[in-house]
């Protein structure tokens, strides 16, 4: 199992930027099909509920 971040303890702005420095770590090594690239994947889906929430809360 691979250790993420925990959502609850970044703001969204750190969030926004590790997963982008993970993903295109990933992309560069084409391993975006890996089992971290799939976890990955899992972690931006939370991430981005996340952001819509917060969206939704400042708006």
């Amino acid at each position: 199992m691979f250790q993420l971040p925990n959502l609850a303890e970044m703001t969204d702005l750190e969030a926004v930027r590790w997963y982008t420095s993970e993903f295109l770590w990933l992309s560069r090594e084409r391993k975006l099909d890996s089992e971290y690239g799939k976890a990955l994947l899992e972690w931006k889906k939370q991430m981005n509920e996340r952001l819509e929430q917060s969206r939704k809360e400042w708006w």
